[in-house]
């Protein structure tokens, strides 16, 4: 099945209240797409949105949705059933506001939906983790002032798990690698999104990394469509995200021939003493997972092509472009 499909079948049948935060997000979009798609007529009674303050967004249909203040989601009346927790401040906000701030207001965040989960003690958790909760020695990160993000995943993981199990909700925690697909809200800030954004312009492609950079993509939609089944299926799991590894070097040769640019758009400086930089996780329980579904997961092409026809994507950013091969 399509993630689509796969949703739709998950929540045929079923009386699920449905609350989402990070709703403006990248993922959060994505949910609301996928909710309100197979819930139809009866989404907006069932599904409620999330993001730090109120504002009308539109669903992949047309559709346009208030979205709430995240601060009401405690209250919710009538309770959610299941939550899909999606938000948090992505790790480029970290040298904006400082270690300090990142935390305090990823942590409130974290806070909030705690508490919502204890008020409302839901039958269905879900929360997006990352793969920087490994740290460089492959351990969970645990230093918060030169990790913040991997560092606070961690923490969060810990917490939403232990109050799942607090409220009896089951909990469903990808820790995601790389991602692709539409509705992306920052494209420009990692690296595929910089590579297409080149490619667009018709080239060239420049990747600033010296050394090996290995990467694997799987699509926003699995993701959620894979762990909102699981979750509802009653299938208390972590798990890494998935897809084809690819060095950052083949990805833009492979965006280069899907916009009719020759190889030689490619440039790139070679630094061997440099070691590589390998940012995948071990993707065999998100395999079985998916297989176990019945979710078909689309090839490394399919989903670049997807990226590349989606993307409303604006000039080269230059700052993104320089942590080409770095970027989570």
């Amino acid at each position: 099945m399509s993630p689509a499909a796969l949703v739709a079948d998950a929540l045929r049948g079923t009386d699920e209240i449905i609350a989402v935060t990070g709703a403006t997000g990248w993922f959060g979009a994505v949910a609301l797409d996928l909710l309100f798609t197979a819930l139809g007529e009866d989404a907006p009674a069932r599904v409620v949105g999330y993001a730090s303050v109120a504002r009308e967004v539109t669903v992949a249909d047309g559709r346009t949705v208030v979205v709430r203040p995240l601060h009401e989601l405690v209250s919710q009346d009538p309770p959610p059933t299941t939550i899909l927790h999606l938000a948090y401040l992505t790790p480029d906000r970290i040298q904006a506001l400082g270690v300090d701030a990142y935390t305090s207001q990823n942590v409130a965040i974290t806070a909030t939906v705690l508490d919502a989960i204890a008020t409302h003690r839901p039958r269905h958790v879900l929360v997006t983790s990352s793969g920087a909760v490994y740290s460089s020695s492959g351990r969970l990160a645990a230093d918060l002032r030169s990790d913040a993000y991997g560092t606070l995943k961690h923490i969060d993981e810990l917490a939403f798990r232990t109050a799942s199990r607090d409220a009896g909700a089951v909990c469903v925690i990808p820790r995601v690698f790389n991602v692709a697909g539409g509705r992306r809200s920052k494209p420009t800030l990692y690296a595929l999104g910089s590579m297409i954004a080149m490619a667009r312009d018709g080239g060239p492609i420049d990747v600033h990394a010296r050394w090996p950079v290995y990467r694997s993509y799987c699509g926003v939609d699995e993701v959620v469509a894979l762990s909102l089944w699981l979750a509802l299926a009653g299938v208390d799991v972590v798990f890494d995200t998935s897809g084809e590894i690819v060095e950052i070097g083949d990805l833009a040769l492979l965006l280069a021939r899907l916009h009719g640019l020759d190889e030689s758009a490619v440039r790139r400086i070679w630094d061997s003493a440099s070691a590589e930089d390998r940012y995948v996780g071990d993707g065999r329980r998100m395999l079985e997972l998916a297989a176990r579904a019945g979710l078909r997961l689309r090839s490394l092409v399919e989903l670049v092509t997807e990226s590349s026809t989606s993307h409303n994507l604006p000039g080269m950013n230059q700052a993104a472009i320089d942590r080409t091969g770095r970027a989570r």
